[in-house]
């Protein structure tokens, strides 16, 4: 589905796209920075998203408000030819997620936006175009009287009141309910996996036991809307005009008038040219409103790029023309489980990157994001695969569910198992390769073990048979590769067999193809410095 624009709101728990004219929308994830490369997370989010909204053809213009919106601008131009490429677009605007935020709440393109939810940001916008940001440090240096804030301000007081350093507070009794009874509340929420999101957490309870006029919760409340009106005043003050809009926008303002009232009282005297109104709109109509008309004051705000990017291409004439890589070709395996420092898209990307420079022909990937991270990094086909943890054994790709989410990230072709275990629900491999063919129009690989299951799986309708699972699925592990079993499949076979599973050497890749192998598949010996420096460390312990 082609699309005259496409708007983008994208923060930390998620992102959401919007593209018109017909109101298509779809979602992809949030932005982490621990994710690493922002470029490349951010990228992969929005070809998830739009895949999601079941974009396929060119786009006019692209409107993206981020969190994490690089602040380099070489990394800027990247990212705006990256989202040019991957939603073929001929204009790419990209800001921090502040300015759809003023832009939604204030349709008019002047006045102050103060956006508080877990942290704090407020942007003041003149109409000539002048601008102030104020705050927006994050949790560490600043983001006063935001949801973190809040949320800290009432664990401290739970704290204080336990070991007789505060007075009591009915946050006590809220702490316990949200985080357990007993001592060593305080290292729990060190220990948290995302403990500024688990602090954050706590600030509806601050609202909630305000309401009930606990006086130490309110005590908080107050000086967070002493804390926000300082911040108000200052973007107020920066446009030097008399009757200043200001919208207050984020979760902490579904409180209402607990908070509000109070920031009202602060602003009628540090900043009497503040006139808080209602905001008109959210962040995404915000997007929406500066990829459909004229930047106009927002103009200083936007880094533009156009595209879409141009990649060079190779033609070459394959044996099977359905198949998106040259025979004798090296496929990369790009993977990382949780676990191994590699373990996410942003790595996978680089890593792929890294393959294509050296000459793979194609790269296999695991899961939606990181097929997506990859195919957003380099211009090769994609072997997508998405394992799933089972009973019945069968882990690879085992549902036309799990190929669909590949395909949609960017997937050229599918890997699933083509062992003869059971599958998911009881159904067949012939079924769900026919299901593919049908409705996703990709060929499919099937991983095998054996022989036998080789010859049912080229009935089943697979298109390549590989030997990826080759000894993983009874008894010890073999040290080397399983040449035999490439040559018996290239022997019985009418279609190609790819060689996968402990390729290790350039004599192991040489002697796959000598027996018969269309391509070869290499992946630990090439991508996982973990699993190569724990076999060279056991060789000399």
């Amino acid at each position: 589905m082609t699309a005259t624009w496409v708007a983008v709101d994208g923060g930390q728990s998620g992102l959401r796209l919007v593209s018109g004219p017909d109101r298509r929308v779809g979602k992809g994830p949030g932005f982490d920075y621990s994710h690493g490369d922002p470029v490349a997370t951010i990228t992969a989010a929005v070809r998830i998203a739009a895949q999601d909204a079941g974009l396929s053809g060119p786009a006019g213009v692209v409107c993206l408000g981020l969190t994490g919106c690089p602040a380099e601008p070489e990394d800027r131009t990247r990212l705006g030819v990256a989202v040019a490429a991957v939603l073929d677009a001929a204009e790419v605007r990209l800001c921090e997620d502040m300015v759809i935020a003023h832009a939604g709440a204030l349709p008019p393109g002047h006045g102050v936006v103060l956006a508080a939810g877990t942290g704090v940001v407020c942007l003041a916008v003149g109409e000539n175009g002048s601008y102030r940001k104020v705050d927006g440090g994050g949790h560490l240096l600043g983001d006063a009287g935001g949801g973190f804030a809040i949320g800290r301000a009432g664990l401290t007081a739970v704290l204080a009141a336990a070991d007789g350093r505060g007075p009591a507070t009915t946050l006590t009794a809220a702490a316990e309910l949200r985080y357990g009874l007993g001592p060593g509340l305080a290292q729990r929420i060190h220990q948290a996996p995302a403990p500024v999101a688990t602090i954050a957490a706590f600030a509806p309870e601050v609202f909630a036991e305000a309401a009930r006029q606990d006086p130490v919760a309110s005590a908080i409340v107050t000086g967070a809307a002493e804390d926000l009106a300082h911040t108000v005043a200052a973007a107020v003050r920066a446009l030097e005009r008399d009757g200043v809009p200001v919208a207050c926008t984020g979760r902490v303002f579904e409180s209402g008038e607990l908070l509000l009232a109070p920031l009202r009282e602060q602003l009628a005297t540090l900043a009497p040219e503040a006139q808080l109104v209602p905001p008109a709109g959210d962040p995404l109509d915000g997007a929406v409103r500066l990829a459909t008309a004229a930047p106009g004051t927002y103009a200083g705000l936007l880094s533009v790029h156009h595209g879409p990017a141009v990649f060079p291409t190779v033609e070459e004439t394959t044996v099977d023309a359905l198949l998106p890589f040259p025979p004798g070709a090296l496929l990369v395996s790009c993977q990382a489980q949780p676990g191994n420092p590699l373990h996410g898209p942003a790595s996978m990307a680089r890593m792929a990157a890294a393959a294509a420079a050296g000459g793979a022909r194609a790269i296999r990937a695991n899961g939606p994001v990181d097929v997506a991270a990859i195919r957003s990094e380099v211009d090769l086909p994609v072997l997508g695969i998405n394992k799933v943890a089972l009973p019945e054994g069968v882990f690879i790709t085992p549902s036309f569910e799990d190929a669909a989410a590949v395909v949609r990230a960017g997937a050229t072709m599918v890997a699933i198992d083509g062992t003869t275990r059971p599958r998911p629900g009881g159904g067949t491999l012939a079924a769900q390769i026919r299901q593919i063919h049908r409705e996703l129009g990709v060929p499919v690989m099937a991983d095998v073990d054996n022989v036998a299951a080789g010859v049912a799986a080229r009935a089943a309708g697979a298109d390549v048979v590989a030997t990826t699972l080759a000894g993983y699925t009874g008894g010890p592990v073999p040290e080397g590769p399983d040449i035999e079993l490439v040559a018996a499949l290239a022997g019985r076979l009418d279609c190609p067999v790819v060689a996968e599973g402990r390729y290790r050497s350039a004599e192991d890749v040489r002697a796959a193809v000598d027996a018969g192998a269309y391509a070869v598949v290499v992946g630990t010996a090439i991508t996982n410095p973990m699993a190569i420096t724990t076999r060279l460390a056991k060789a000399l312990s």
